[in-house]
């Protein structure tokens, strides 16, 4: 068939964004739907102002907590006034943990969920295996297991902005918590900021986690920690990251990862940060038509457990995540995070996060390697921030 619409996306540049939406253009063009896939880095994804974005391209792929900002900005159109109500109903149940509700913001879904993540945690199992007969379930056991390998084993992403996540992870853990606010963010992140004790204790937990890091934790996100530990043999155990199941997928002349969830505490099951991919249509689009029949086409069961996952991508989709074809395809990764996906928490999604995230995970990464900054003194200036950047986002 002769291509009649073209349409422009902006996607994040790893294969797990890129690989699977290229795979689909064929089918698309044979639609008559051209669709040219642009792609940005994973900080890019994280930071990028997305009424920027919605001014050059119809489809953005989109992290949630970028919901507020995007609905204040009016830089999307609803997805849910282009898509038939059963189908919409069909993804919500279908659903891996809160992803669905987490592109929902004033009574409209913004984004068709087409990736599900969380923070998870990876394993060098051929290696862990040699020290312990099970990978840890509790945070407690995660500390005392650094305590007995050599320095620098267990690590995390620690950047600026994944410094910041994991501390947010662990306030969930401190908290001992599942339950949210309407809004569907945790009851520990009030109004204000950070519950202050629960806070002063994720940060005790976050000292122990990088008292005895990979020097290379400072400056990696997830992409950057998982790479290494695919090639390298030093570090065997990461309790928590966003998961990305390229590297539990065999590939030649790397070691293959094992994940499962985020430890918790006192036998609570571990509550990871959620994550994942939605693809959302910009304002500016005018082939409403066109942009319907792509959001359907890529986050329909068939398709996201079959050339969606096939080919690199990580579904959203439940029946996905359940079939008996998917370890076969990915061992170690969709069957042993499910539960974790399921028990995920939303970041707040109002207008100031986004530059909280930013600008907290900067402030977080100085004053944590300051010398003589209290973490008393730390929770008091990322709830500064909070506030300075709530306010901020309030002004017309």
């Amino acid at each position: 068939m002769t291509t009649s619409v073209t349409l422009k996306g902006m996607t994040w540049s790893h294969p797990r964004g890129l690989a699977p939406l290229m795979a689909l253009t064929k089918d698309f063009a044979e639609q008559g739907i051209d669709i040219v896939w642009d792609a940005r880095s994973l900080q890019g994804f994280e930071e990028h102002p997305i009424a920027e974005l919605a001014q050059h391209y119809d489809l953005i792929a989109i992290d949630h907590p970028f919901m507020g900002t995007a609905f204040s900005q009016a830089a999307l159109q609803p997805v849910d006034a282009l898509l038939d109500p059963a189908f919409l109903h069909e993804l919500q149940h279908a659903s891996v943990g809160p992803s669905f509700e987490s592109y929902c913001w004033q009574d409209a879904l913004w984004a068709v969920p087409i990736d599900a993540a969380a923070q998870v945690a990876a394993t060098r199992w051929d290696l862990l295996s040699r020290h312990t007969n099970a990978i840890p379930t509790q945070w407690e056991a995660v500390f005392q297991l650094a305590e007995r390998l050599p320095a620098g084993s267990i690590s995390i992403p620690a950047n600026g902005t994944h410094l910041l996540l994991t501390l947010l992870t662990l306030c969930q853990a401190a908290a001992r918590t599942l339950n949210g606010h309407q809004d569907i963010w945790p009851t520990w992140w009030r109004d204000e900021g950070l519950d202050h004790p629960v806070a002063l204790a994720a940060l005790a937990m976050l000292r122990r986690l990088m008292a005895n890091a990979h020097p290379l934790s400072w400056e990696s996100d997830p992409i950057m920690m998982f790479e290494h530990m695919a090639r390298h043999d030093d570090i065997l155990y990461v309790p928590v990251a966003f998961g990305y199941s390229n590297y539990a997928r065999p590939q030649q002349g790397e070691h293959a990862l094992t994940f499962s969830g985020v430890p918790g505490v006192a036998g609570d099951i571990g509550s990871g940060m959620l994550g994942g991919v939605g693809l959302a249509v910009s304002r500016q689009c005018q082939h409403r038509d066109a942009v319907a029949q792509v959001l359907h086409g890529i986050a329909n069961a068939a398709t996201q457990q079959g050339i969606y996952l096939t080919s690199g991508g990580q579904p959203a989709h439940r029946d996905a995540w359940l079939s008996p074809h998917t370890p076969q395809i990915c061992p170690g990764f969709f069957d042993t995070t499910l539960t974790a996906l399921d028990h995920a928490f939303v970041r707040p999604r109002s207008a100031g996060y986004p530059l909280f995230q930013k600008l907290g995970g900067e402030q977080l990464h100085t004053l944590f390697r300051t010398p003589g900054v209290s973490d008393e003194e730390i929770v008091q200036a990322l709830n500064a921030l909070w506030q300075q950047c709530q306010q901020q986002a309030s002004k017309p």
